[in-house]
Order: structure tokens, then C-alpha cells, then sequence
């Protein structure tokens, strides 16, 4: 019995541990990351194109997570203060801005990925559909979509006084969350952005093998041409760098946010078991675990970027030679 309790006390503190350390380190690495994100979408080379739009509002969501959700869990796991539990109004809304930013982050992505498509398709007219003010408009449209999805949220949830929780009130809830889960936050996206990508990609190919080098002639023609040829270039690189960037966040989204739907699952085929101490122990670590890491892509999406695209890297480094600047101005008047 001793080392049964011995065993249910490790994985409690392990728990507790895990999850102190990984919130304040998502909360410092998403602030951090998005502000520097902000910077980098906002250049006058980038804040033109409309992918890059969508990038800078899924950095908006990111860092709604990372002062909502995270700051939320932490005073709810770590500080035993649940704002969820306080009342059924707050339960319904709490929980469903919590499930609404936490998903939206990874569907401008996906408006992301449609932009990229519309804009190499060979065709002009749906060429003309990659604009800001489709991408604004999108971008508006889309805290409504996200609410629309979560509707069910304050239908099913309400509080229970005596235990201070804030759960579905149906039985069948962890499966068909575990599903809807799947669907919306976790393969459902990263499925879109791979058909858009690989539909981009093949785009890129086509235009490619379309490109026949011009012959000039004259020297005239030759400076007349060079400037919109160089326009062109730049343009067909900041596009891939831009679809790198994106299949990146999709991987990286994708791996995740697909535990915590796993674990839902898994609760939805044990919902009628009763588990003893040490099993419940371990399911709620691994509840923790898979709901920390829910969280992690939108806090941390700036570090992606970084690995993902050599242009995030060069108008980064620009901002730190900035800095170092006046750093050196400062230090030598």
C-alpha cells in the first residue's frame, strides 16, 4: 500500500511540476515570439502580401491563447483558483473563448494556404481573388466561423457547485469532442492546408515549365526589362518562402494538437470504468500533458517561422542589426 501511494504521489507532483514549468515557459516564449512576429509581418516587404495578413492574425490569436488560455490553465491547475467553476455564466463563456482562440489560430493558416493557391494559380481571374481586401474580410469572418463551429459549447456546459468544474452535461461529450476535436482543431486543418499546398505546388510547376526566356535583342530592351524581371524574381521567392512557412505551421499544428483529441477519445471508451487512485493519477498527466501541448503551436508559431523560411530569418537578423545600432548610439553619443 506504501508504495502504491508512494507511486500515486510521484506522478502527482511530476504533474504538477510539468505543468508549473511548461506554462510559464510557453507564456515567456509566446510573448517573446509574437511580439518579434509583429515586427517581421509588419515590414513594408511583407505587410503588403495577403498570406503575410493572414500570418500576422494567427499571431493575434497565438497570443490570445498565451495570455487567455495558458494564464487561465495556470491559475486553474497550479493555483487552485478556477474561473471556470465560479458561476454557469462564466462556465459557458470562459470555455467558449477558450476552444474559439485555441482553434482559430491554426484556420488562418489555412486561409493562409488558399491565398497561396489563388495566387499562383495560372489563371487571372482566380489569380484576382489573392487581395487585402479579401484577406481583411476573411479575417473578419473568421472569429464568427470559429463561434459558429463551437455553438454546441454553451448548450452542453455548465457548472457543478459541489466539485467546482466546469463539464459537458452529457455522458456522450468526450467522444464526440474527441471527433469534433479531430475534425477542427486538430487533422481537419492540416488535411486543408496539404491539398492547397500540394494544389500550389503544382501550380508553380505548371508556370515553370510555362517560362520561356525571353530573347532581348538591344541593350534597351535589356534595361527596360530587367527591373519588372527582377520584380518578378523576388516575388516568386518571398511565394516560397511563404509556402514553406505554411506547410511548416501545418506539420507543426498538427503534431500538436492531435494529442489532446486522442486523449478525449481514449475518455470516451473509459467513460464507464471507474478507475482506481493510481489510474486516475495517471490519466490526469496525461490529460495535462496532451492539453499543454494543445496549446503550444499557437504560443510558440514564431519559432517555426524562424526554422521554416530563410526570409523570416533575413527580416529578423535586420531587426536585430537595428538594435544593435542604436545600441552603439546610445553607448557612443
Amino acid at each position: 500500500m506504501s508504495s502504491l501511494n508512494t507511486s500515486i504521489a510521484a506522478i502527482n507532483y511530476s504533474n504538477s511540476v510539468f505543468y508549473q514549468f511548461w506554462s510559464y515557459l510557453l507564456f515567456c516564449l509566446g510573448i517573446v515570439g509574437h511580439s518579434l512576429n509583429f515586427y517581421v509581418f509588419t515590414r513594408p516587404t511583407l505587410r503588403s502580401n495577403p498570406c503575410v495578413r493572414y500570418f500576422l492574425a494567427s499571431t493575434i490569436s497565438g497570443l490570445l491563447v498565451t495570455l487567455i488560455n495558458v494564464l487561465l490553465r495556470l491559475l486553474q491547475l497550479m493555483y487552485k483558483i478556477n474561473t471556470f467553476g465560479y458561476s454557469t455564466v462564466s462556465c459557458k463563456i470562459l470555455t467558449f473563448i477558450v476552444y474559439c482562440t485555441k482553434a482559430q489560430a491554426s484556420w488562418f493558416i489555412v486561409l493562409a494556404s488558399i491565398d497561396r493557391f489563388l495566387c499562383s494559380s495560372p489563371s487571372t481571374t482566380v489569380r484576382a481573388w489573392s487581395n487585402l481586401r479579401v484577406s481583411c474580410r476573411s479575417i473578419l469572418c473568421m472569429p464568427i466561423i470559429m463561434g459558429t463551429f463551437y455553438i454546441y459549447v454553451p448548450i452542453q456546459f455548465e457548472n457543478i457547485q459541489t466539485i467546482t468544474r466546469c463539464p459537458a452535461s452529457q455522458s456522450v461529450y468526450p467522444l464526440f469532442n474527441g471527433m469534433w476535436g479531430l475534425l477542427i482543431f486538430s487533422l481537419g486543418p492540416s488535411i486543408i492546408i496539404l491539398i492547397f499546398g500540394s494544389l500550389t505546388i503544382r501550380h508553380v510547376q505548371q508556370t515553370v515549365r510555362k517560362t520561356v526566356p525571353m530573347k532581348i535583342l538591344t541593350n534597351n530592351q535589356t534595361e527596360s526589362r530587367s527591373l519588372p524581371q527582377e520584380q518578378w524574381r523576388i516575388r516568386k521567392s518571398t511565394d516560397r518562402q511563404l509556402i514553406q512557412m505554411m506547410i511548416g505551421q501545418c506539420i507543426y499544428y498538427s503534431l500538436m494538437s492531435t494529442p489532446i483529441s486522442v486523449f478525449w477519445i481514449y475518455s470516451s471508451l473509459r467513460i464507464n470504468v471507474v478507475p482506481d487512485a493510481l489510474q486516475l493519477a495517471k490519466d490526469t498527466l496525461f490529460a495535462n500533458i496532451t492539453g499543454a501541448l494543445s496549446l503550444t503551436g499557437a504560443c510558440t508559431s514564431f519559432y517555426c517561422f524562424t526554422l521554416s523560411s530563410q526570409l523570416f530569418r533575413k527580416e529578423l537578423m535586420h531587426l536585430f542589426h537595428i538594435l544593435r545600432l542604436r545600441l552603439n548610439q546610445i553607448n557612443n553619443p
